[in-house]
């Protein structure tokens, strides 16, 4: 499929997708867009975001069934070059972001938060298909007041990986992706392993009742060789509205898999949320 992508030249055609005609210079220094969109249901992406959490399961001990979620980050392009008038070309992005969940029922402490950081190049070479390779750290952390009710310890959960994503562009409206990555640095390496793969689909129609409001949904499975492949499932249908490029949503999420919090991803995890995520 990798070779057929990077070959095949589908006719140009009118997609939510296309960059718009500011970005479209030779050289751009600090692009306001990306060539490789986000993965809209990925639970672990970088964006600002809010959410309330109810589980009906949990592993993690002592960890309430409701908790808030709390995301802080975002990619920032550094510098594309595109051809006038199409929508190919590369670019560089950085990200990065925060992760935290807070307790509910036990004063809003901290159960654990994450932070990440990821250098990419997009690529994207037809109107179909688009390209990710990039390196990408995570480094996980347990919060204080669980560690002092429960006397947990950290198992040092780090992972540096570098990945590969491919994405298509099926239709205006509908993308779905894979993505594998292998950890080149493990912080465990008695309970970790190096490989992780993901691949989803997701739908957004910016302008289905008014030319700045639509509705979106999304799903993302992923599965790592440290967890024996079983599979993450996340959901995600809401409302979304685009202001001066940036991303408004509003809706719900359903997971079920291992926690999102890398310290304890060998625990189970089972949950529906209400939030609002701004792209960046």
């Amino acid at each position: 499929m990798l070779v057929f992508s990077l070959f095949w030249k589908q006719p140009a055609m009118a997609n939510e997708s296309t960059i718009s005609a500011e970005d479209k210079d030779s050289d751009v220094i600090f692009p306001q867009t990306q060539l490789y969109p986000h993965y809209t249901a990925n639970p672990l992406r970088p964006t600002f975001s809010l959410q309330n959490m109810n589980f009906s399961k949990t592993e993690i001990t002592d960890a309430s069934l409701r908790r808030y979620n709390l995301k802080v980050g975002g990619h920032l392009g550094i510098y594309r070059n595109q051809p006038e008038k199409t929508n190919r070309g590369w670019q560089v992005t950085f990200g990065a972001g925060f992760l935290g969940h807070f307790d509910l029922a036990s004063a809003q402490d901290n159960v654990g938060w994450d932070g990440s950081l990821a250098l990419s190049l997009e690529m994207r070479n037809s109107e179909a298909f688009a390209h990710r390779f990039g390196i990408h750290h995570i480094s996980s952390h347990i919060g204080d007041e669980l560690i002092e009710r429960t006397g947990i310890t950290r198992i040092n959960y780090t992972r540096e990986e570098i990945r590969y994503g491919l994405m298509w562009f099926m239709s205006p409206h509908w993308k779905s992706y894979i993505e594998i990555g292998k950890a080149y640095h493990i912080g465990n390496k008695i309970v970790q392993k190096q490989w992780r793969r993901e691949l989803g689909f997701q739908y957004e129609n910016k302008k289905y009742w008014m030319p700045k409001l639509g509705w979106y949904m999304g799903a993302d499975f992923s599965s790592y060789e440290e967890n024996d492949w079983d599979i993450n499932t996340s959901l995600q249908l809401g409302i979304i509205s685009t202001v001066n490029k940036r991303n408004y949503r509003l809706g719900f999420e359903f997971y079920e898999g291992r926690s999102s919090l890398g310290e304890f991803f060998q625990y189970k995890e089972k949950y529906i949320g209400f939030g609002f995520w701004v792209d960046i």
